[in-house]
């Protein structure tokens, strides 16, 4: 379990760096995300993810976000070199207050030694 949280703090500390095209290759290529409202987004290359993350960024700073936080983790081996990794996330504005709170799951997947995100799920809540 301490690998998949030393990954996922590595993955928000990329993200609130703003450091896209490092953030981008902690996802598979191509990567899937599966939104709450049951939509299905393909990100086919790291090129387009970094787009894509430093678009929803920018979105989220316009809301307030300042920093995450990650709570309530939960991992499921899914053989030698696949996990399922869920938590909360805790988005927080300037001011210390909890602008939203999701939960989220990943699936990762080892190739080479690197684990990389193949697909993440939002859920309903």
């Amino acid at each position: 379990m301490h690998d998949m949280i030393n990954f996922f703090k590595r993955y928000q500390s990329e993200f609130e760096q703003q450091n896209w095209e490092v953030f981008a290759s902690l996802f598979h290529e191509p990567a899937m995300s599966v939104r709450a409202d049951g939509s299905v987004m393909v990100i086919p290359s790291h090129t387009e993810g970094a787009r894509l993350y430093a678009s929803v960024a920018a979105d989220w700073r316009m809301e307030g976000y300042e920093r995450f936080e990650m709570q309530t983790f939960e991992v499921v081996k899914l053989g030698q070199d696949s996990r399922l990794v869920s938590f909360d996330w805790l988005m927080f504005g300037t001011d210390g207050v909890l602008i939203r709170q999701w939960r989220q799951s990943y699936q990762l997947i080892q190739s080479h030694n690197i684990w990389q995100v193949f697909t993440s799920t939002f859920h309903t809540v």
